[in-house]
C-alpha cells in the first residue's frame, strides 16, 4: 500500500505462493520461470522479508519508502545521495522510539552457498547504497541565504534473503549487516524530531495507499469506499478508517456487500478490511505527535500493528453506526 498504492492485492498473492509452516519457504521451485522472472520475484519479496525482519527482531515501527534523490521527510529533514556517490538510493528510512536507520533489502534466488566467498555480493551492494547517502538536518542560514544542510549519522541495515524451496528442498537464508552512515551524532531532540518526521511520512504513505486522501493532499478524506468500523471483540471500541481489500485491490463495497462477496469465494479470507486507527490518522492530519500502539491480535482473525494498521476478516468488522457499546 505504501510503495504501490494500486497493487494492494499482493497479500493474497504472497500467501498463495508460500508453503504452510513457520518458515518463509516457497512451494515447489518458487514463483517465476527463467532468470529474469526469478530475479524480479526475489527482489520484490526480499523487501517483505527484510521489513518483517527489521520489525520483528529490531523493533522498527515506521518505514518510509525513499522516493528518489533529495527526498524530503519534512522541511527540516531530507535524505540525499552523497556528493560523488553513484549508487542507487536505499529502500527506506525507518524509525522506532529513540532509534533510526537507513535500510536496504536484497533478495536472492541463487542456489549456491551465499557466504562461501565471505560477505554476499548483494549485501556488499546494499552496504554501498547505505554509505552513499546522507541524512541531513536543515538549519536557517544568514538572512537572505538558503538553509544549511548538515549530515547526521544514523545506523544502516542491509538485509538479504534467499528463497527456501520445497522441491528440491532448500532452507531459507537471511543475512544482515549494520553499517553506520556518515555525519554528526544525532542529539536527543534531533532524534525525536526525525523519528516523528519518519512516522508521519509512513502514515501518510499508508493513508494514500488506502485511498484516505489523494496524492499530494492531506487535508480531507476523499476515498468513496471509506469505511468507519469497529472490531468485534475489541474491548476498547477503537475506530478504524479504511476499506475492503480483495485479490482485485481496493473495492468500493460496504460491509454488507463485502460479506456477501466473501461468502461466494472458496476462501473468505480473500476479502479483508484494512485500515488505520482513527486517532493516529487525525494526529497525522492535525500535525500531532505520533506514538506506536501495542501490536495485538483482536479476537481470532484481526491483527493490529504498532503503526496503527489493522488487517482483519470482514466478519469481525462492525459498522460504526451499528455499534452500541
Amino acid at each position: 500500500m505504501q510503495t504501490a498504492p494500486a497493487s494492494t492485492s499482493l497479500f493474497g498473492f504472497l500467501e498463495d505462493l508460500l508453503a504452510p509452516g513457520p518458515s518463509l519457504t516457497w512451494q515447489a521451485q518458487g514463483p517465476g520461470r527463467g532468470t529474469e522472472m526469478r530475479r524480479a520475484f526475489s527482489g520484490l519479496f526480499g523487501r517483505f522479508f527484510a521489513r518483517a525482519y527489521l520489525q520483528e527482531h529490531h523493533g522498527f515501527v515506521w518505514f518510509t519508502a525513499i522516493d528518489g534523490n533529495d527526498f524530503h521527510l519534512s522541511p527540516r529533514w531530507r535524505v540525499r545521495r552523497k556528493p560523488g556517490a553513484s549508487t542507487e538510493m536505499p529502500d527506506w528510512i525507518c524509525a522506532k522510539p529513540g532509534g533510526l536507520a537507513i535500510a536496504e533489502a536484497k533478495g536472492s534466488h541463487q542456489k549456491s552457498n551465499a557466504t562461501r566467498s565471505g560477505v554476499p555480493g548483494p549485501i556488499k551492494t546494499a552496504a554501498g547504497q547505505i554509505s552513499g547517502v546522507w541524512v541531513e538536518r536543515s538549519t536557517p542560514g544568514r538572512p537572505g541565504t538558503p538553509p544549511v544542510w548538515t549530515p547526521q549519522s544514523v545506523k544502516g541495515w542491509a538485509v538479504m534473503s534467499r528463497w527456501g524451496l520445497t522441491s528440491p528442498m532448500r532452507a531459507p537464508f537471511l543475512y544482515a549487516l549494520d553499517p553506520e552512515t556518515e555525519g554528526e551524532p544525532l542529539s536527543t531532540d534531533d532524534t525525536t524530531s526525525l523519528v516523528q518526521a519518519v512516522a508521519r511520512m509512513h502514515l501518510g504513505q499508508t493513508a494514500e495507499g488506502l485511498g484516505l486522501f489523494p496524492q499530494g493532499t492531506s487535508d480531507k478524506i476523499t476515498f468513496a469506499g471509506r469505511q468507519r468500523v469497529r472490531v468485534g471483540g475489541d474491548p476498547t471500541g477503537r475506530i478504524f478508517l479504511g476499506g475492503v481489500i480483495t485479490p482485485f485491490g481496493i473495492l468500493n463495497l460496504d460491509l454488507t456487500q463485502a460479506r456477501e462477496l466473501a461468502s461466494r469465494l472458496p476462501d473468505p479470507r480473500m476479502v479483508q478490511f484494512v485500515g488505520l486507527e482513527e486517532s493516529l490518522y487525525f494526529a497525522l492530519l492535525q500535525s500531532g505527535r505520533i506514538d506506536p500502539l501495542e501490536a495485538q491480535r483482536i479476537g481470532e482473525r484481526t491483527m493490529l500493528g504498532p503503526d496503527g494498521l489493522v488487517v482483519g476478516a470482514i466478519s469481525d468488522m462492525i459498522d460504526d453506526k451499528d455499534f452500541s457499546g
